[in-house]
């Protein structure tokens, strides 16, 4: 402040007057995202436990003016004085605040993944311990709550932003659930945008195949190899080919390259160069126009990095992996986590 704006404003000028400029930050998980998991209600799906704003859901009511609170007490105490008060201190997604950011009432992505049935047991699975590692084929309902109720309500509660919406359904496999398909419609009804729908793949779903056809859909399963016996010792069930036969299927929808095929890096298992050419090979084979390259999430979510190092030779896998996607022309793709560690613990040497 000038000295002359001080006299103005009551101020005496010789007096040194000290202005601070306080920092703030922004994060635009919080901002848009809704994910609904069978044990909370919370902001986002880092890894990183964002402001919750339901512990323990099981379809109760839902006092939906303290539920808007949240968001809005969040980003309070997104400021350098506050940020140790908050738990999205030192989340990856903060950045500084723009003028430009506004906090908007409404969310522009709900990721759906309140259930933890399978018909696979992957070892890696972060919900072996909430599913005691079953494995189911018939049709259930979710063990925990109905999700299609609370859809209808924060529909009716104009939560969810219309205009912009993507749906994100993951978890436990969608074909052993059964409210799968009245979801979809639901969404389909009020008008979203988009998914992204994780599946095993194991099941083929022909909804899928018409979302696809109709170029709404993001389509992502995991394979992470390419021949049977490593994929049982994987995923705990002798479904390989059916899996096989199923992207081909779907890669030859109209819109086949929103079909996204995940190698999870799995330490003793999958984690060489001859595995990797296989499944780039075979990606190339099936029509596969877009893979993700991902490592287990023992590493990502769960393990300090700075006091417990990436095995070293995981950055010569993924520099491996990179160069095989270039030669194929397939297009390597990251979740956020992913890219996150692959750039600050795999390639900040390079």
């Amino acid at each position: 402040m000038f000295a002359s704006q001080a006299k103005c404003r009551g101020f005496e000028p010789h007096r040194p007057l000290f202005v601070i400029i306080m920092k703030y930050y922004f994060c635009d998980e919080l901002n848009n995202v809704l994910s609904c998991f069978h044990d909370r209600i919370m902001s986002c799906c880092s890894g990183q436990i964002g402001p919750v704003y339901y512990e323990g859901y099981r379809g109760e009511k839902i006092n939906w003016d303290k539920f808007r609170q949240i968001k809005y007490k969040a980003f309070e105490l997104l400021n350098e004085r506050d940020i140790d008060k908050s738990p999205c201190k030192n989340c990856f997604f903060l950045r500084e605040r723009k003028e430009s950011d506004i906090i908007s009432p409404k969310f522009k992505l709900i990721n759906v993944s309140h259930w933890t049935q399978c018909n696979c047991g992957c070892i890696y699975c972060a919900r072996m311990l909430d599913s005691k590692g079953e494995i189911s084929h018939k049709l259930e309902k979710s063990q925990y709550y109905d999700f299609l109720p609370l859809l209808k309500e924060l529909y009716k509660e104009d939560l969810l932003d219309k205009e912009n919406l993507t749906a994100f359904i993951q978890g436990g496999d969608i074909s052993v659930l059964k409210e799968f398909e009245p979801m979809v419609k639901e969404f389909l009804k009020q008008g979203v945008k988009e998914f992204y729908i994780l599946s095993n793949n194991i099941k083929y779903q022909p909804i899928i195949k018409k979302l696809l056809d109709k170029d709404i859909v993001h389509y992502v399963t995991a394979l992470d190899c390419a021949n049977r016996e490593l994929y049982k010792k994987l995923k705990r069930v002798d479904k390989f080919n059916q899996s096989v036969d199923n992207l081909k299927k779907y890669a030859k929808s109209k819109n086949g390259g929103k079909v996204h095929v995940k190698y999870i890096l799995i330490e003793n298992l999958n984690d060489n160069k001859d595995e990797i050419t296989n499944f780039i090979n075979l990606m190339k084979r099936i029509g596969i126009s877009a893979v993700e390259f991902m490592i287990d999430n023992k590493y990502l979510l769960f393990t300090n990095l700075d006091e417990t190092p990436l095995p070293k030779h995981y950055k010569d896998l993924y520099l491996h992996f990179e160069q095989l996607c270039k030669e194929n022309n397939i297009n390597m793709i990251f979740w956020e986590r992913t890219k996150f560690v692959v750039d600050k613990y795999l390639l900040e040497k390079i």
